[in-house]
């Protein structure tokens, strides 16, 4: 019986080595209480692939670099906010010295 929410099929090949390692995966996970089957095995390194693309729109690498830029234009924004207020500070010291 499959599963409703895996509506979508492929046709995948694998070389000999990577059934090998799949099966090998499988054979760890079922010793240590975990079963997967090599499908369940595949659709994860999948999912972990496609959130690891920056060029994704909403993968968690899409998602990070987004938050990155908009880290580097609030510090820049800080940094000119920094200098004005550096230089009010001195001229207002100027000013207060006279």
């Amino acid at each position: 019986m499959s599963n409703p929410k895996f509506t979508e099929r492929l046709s995948v090949g694998f070389t000999p080595d990577q059934v090998r390692r799949l099966d090998e995966i499988a054979r760890v996970r079922a010793r240590k209480g975990e079963p997967l089957s090599k499908a369940d095995i595949v659709r994860a390194s999948v999912e972990f692939y496609l959130l690891h693309q920056e060029d994704l729109s909403g993968s968690r690498k899409a998602i990070v670099k987004a938050v990155e830029g908009k880290i580097a234009e609030v510090d820049t924004k800080l940094d000119h906010l920094d200098t004005k207020m550096t230089t009010f500070i001195e001229w207002f010291q100027a000013r207060m010295r006279k």
